[in-house]
């Protein structure tokens, strides 16, 4: 066959080294609001210079024995390319494309009709390179059921000619069909890996005229030319912030005295503060399977929400060595991007019969990216295909168990509990974790892997700590009630109001007068244990737009304020809402002028990492954080619009979601409002407001449906003109 019958696809260019590479170094375990205008396109880019690095878990959080296997391969070091490898993609034209007249000869396919009025297609040896991999496409927009068309394949080597193999098509694998995505996706078979072989053979069969432009891909994925054994490393971070707010200084605080003379925390007070959340397991970048970041589509990347997991498997042989899961992900991403027509790989992440975990999809392992896995359902979930096929073969415990470690993981930071067995996931229900064939008729991942979803769901139930972390934070004075942070008229004084319980009631404590000036602030509140030290703090906004971390001492003193961060001048309702990235740290959330609320990930005395869409814009003028108030584990605010309080619940670092509700509260009597954690210790955050005009401050007690009656905390808050 000619050559001018292949179209090959092969960029050349030097090693294409991500931005988003010097982005925060991940950690490592083990108005109306608009709900449409949630899809946000947008392009990573690094962190601006200074930017905090995000916390790390640790490997020690999941339980050695229920995930030994898993554990044990992450200590062993995989050779991994050392650049970015250039894969390549021959497209074998088999059939024309609809309208179109080729001359004899320039198909690579016998054409053979049958009994019945069926098609038989069969290619002309195709030959093989590296470790392979094909796929078969067709046109865009031909509509072809799966139960229509029957594709196999067979290999020959040294040894001879392989038997026929099927080759898995289901018209239900790829992306969302009104995404960006679909626009130009070509449907086609799932890729095959058919590993070092000489040459490759397709027969199609159709119950009616073969599909129009049917295509078959071979593609060698490229060889590295410097190689080294690497355990793994994630340097891909959440997105930076496109409005310039919230950059980061990276300048630590220093140690200095608090407020009333006090000094800070022990070591032993650092073991209390560690905040419950769940480590992240270990994962091996895009990087170090050496894939090419400009194959890849960056105008489609979009983030949304996640509420379930789905297991998949890639159907491959599973005699694969450690050596080459590398080339085989380099496979999987040419095949869909280049042939299947996706923006990237569809899955967002993998994992090999090793037990060892692979980033895929690019946006980062710790957000909501969208992929093209489950049709109809990616928008709200996400996927780890398994690499191997376990229809006909057995996963191994490292692979199971690490199954449980990240799904675990990643439903934790959207407040999804591992257990669950109602997650509302676009327009039906689901488990929290799911089979491919749970959402539509596939055998996808294959009986065997399918039959440990049951011990795939309990490990990843035993790898999550659970979300008494990414409650509000309220105390700052040492007791176990919340606590009051207001600014005094008469000098401008943060002043801290501890609440007491006396019995049933709950009343206004005496004020602690503290050394910190507020009088040029535009906005200040309690950041919660920002710096990780056992005690809560107190962030502060000047007129500079910078922002200024005062460590509290748990006394109610705090050492003097330190700049953090820059840029937040044009900031409306920013506020601390707890833990919303399920780090550990506690994070900003803040709407810049004519922006969209935005969430700025916490990074301690290093400031706050590079931030990313919340939320469209919200029509409001204040934001209440209320910690934990549906049933979940991600926090969720409160917003006032005029006498009205409405509650969107949060999906961690998916953001905010459409699911809105108007509280029946009436706010026209008070002035001022703030969340604060459970005074009733029950779990249940609460506000406190005060009337207008009176001085008078009320407890309003906080339920799963909305707001018991006020009840009187004290007198006497007319001296203040500011509650943080």
């Amino acid at each position: 066959m000619s050559s001018e019958n292949v179209t090959t696809t092969h960029p050349k260019h030097p090693r294409f080294v991500t931005a988003c590479q010097q982005l925060l170094v991940l950690g490592v375990i083990c108005a109306v609001l608009t709900p449409a205008a949630r899809v946000i396109s947008i392009e990573l880019g690094p962190a601006p210079d200074g930017a905090g690095s995000t916390p790390s878990g640790t490997a020690a959080a999941t339980p050695s024995l229920e995930f030994a296997a898993y554990a044990a391969a992450q200590q062993v070091p995989t050779l991994v390319p050392s650049e970015v490898v250039d894969p390549t993609v021959r497209e074998v034209p088999l059939t024309a494309p609809r309208g179109a007249r080729i001359a004899p000869g320039m198909l690579a396919a016998r054409a053979t009709l049958k009994r019945g009025g069926a098609t038989e297609l069969v290619s002309t040896p195709q030959k093989v390179t590296g470790y392979g991999a094909v796929g078969v496409t067709w046109e865009h927009g031909a509509v072809v059921p799966d139960d229509e068309i029957a594709i196999q394949v067979r290999t020959r080597d040294e040894a001879g000619w392989s038997s026929w193999l099927d080759m898995e098509y289901h018209d239900d694998h790829g992306p969302d069909p009104d995404s960006r995505e679909a626009r130009k996706a070509r449907p086609g078979t799932d890729e095959l890996l058919v590993g070092e072989v000489d040459d490759v053979q397709v027969k199609i069969v159709s119950d009616a005229a073969a599909p129009p432009d049917v295509k078959l891909a071979v593609i060698d994925p490229g060889v590295a030319e410097e190689s080294a054994k690497e355990l793994p490393t994630i340097e891909t971070g959440p997105s930076q912030g496109t409005g310039g707010t919230g950059t980061g200084s990276g300048t630590a605080a220093p140690a200095s005295t608090t407020g009333d003379g006090a000094m800070a925390s022990s070591a032993g007070d650092l073991e209390l503060a560690a905040a419950t959340y769940t480590p992240r397991p270990v994962i091996y970048s895009r990087a170090q399977w050496g894939a090419d970041e400009r194959m890849r589509d960056a105008s489609s990347l979009h983030y949304y929400e996640v509420h379930a997991g789905f297991v998949h498997h890639t159907v491959n042989a599973n005699n694969y060595k450690a050596k080459d899961v590398p080339a085989i992900l380099r496979g999987i991403y040419a095949y869909h991007t280049q042939s299947r027509g996706w923006s990237d790989v569809g899955y967002n992440y993998l994992v090999d019969r090793f037990g060892r975990i692979w980033e895929g999809r690019y946006g980062g392992v710790d957000r909501a990216v969208v992929g093209a896995h489950t049709l109809g359902y990616n928008d709200d979930s996400f996927s780890m295909s398994a690499i191997g096929n376990y229809d006909v073969a057995q996963p191994s415990q490292a692979m199971v168990q690490a199954y449980g470690v990240l799904f675990g993981w990643k439903l934790s930071l959207h407040g999804v509990k591992a257990s669950s067995t109602k997650q509302f996931v676009t327009s039906r229900n689901f488990a929290a974790i799911n089979g491919h064939r749970d959402a539509g008729s596939t055998a996808c991942p294959g009986r065997y892997l399918y039959a440990k979803l049951p011990q795939i769901r309990s490990l990843a139930a035993q790898a999550q700590a659970g979300f008494s972390g990414r409650q509000l934070e309220s105390n700052l004075a040492g007791s176990d009630q919340p606590d009051l942070v207001l600014r005094r008229k008469s000098d401008g004084r943060a002043v801290v109001v501890p609440l007491d319980k006396r019995g049933s009631s709950v009343v206004a404590g005496k004020p602690i007068a503290t050394a910190v000036s507020l009088a040029g602030s535009t906005a200040f509140f309690n950041a919660g244990d920002w710096d990780r030290d056992g005690f809560s703090d107190l962030m502060v906004r000047g007129r500079d737009g910078k922002l200024y971390l005062a460590s509290g001492n748990g006394k109610g003193g705090f050492r003097t304020g330190v700049p953090i961060a820059t840029g937040f001048a044009g900031v409306r309702m920013l506020s601390a809402p707890g833990d919303v990235t399920g780090d550990g740290w506690p994070d900003l959330m803040g709407q810049p002028k004519n922006g969209s609320m935005r969430i700025y990930p916490g990074a301690g005395g290093k400031g706050v990492g590079a931030s990313y869409v919340a939320y469209s814009a919200v029509a409001a003028y204040r934001h209440i954080p209320v910690g934990l108030w549906g049933a979940d584990g991600a926090p969720d605010s409160i917003f006032r619009t005029g006498n009205s309080l409405r509650i969107l619940h949060g999906n961690g670092p998916g953001g905010l979601t459409g699911s809105i509700k108007t509280m029946k509260f009436d706010m026209s009597p008070y002035d001022i409002a703030s969340g604060i954690s459970d005074v009733d210790l029950v779990g249940h955050p609460d506000l406190v407001v005060r009337k207008k005009g009176t001085g008078e401050m009320y407890l309003v007690r906080g339920y799963r449906k909305g707001f018991g009656a006020p009840t009187l905390l004290g007198t006497g808050f007319e001296l203040y003109d500011r509650i943080g």
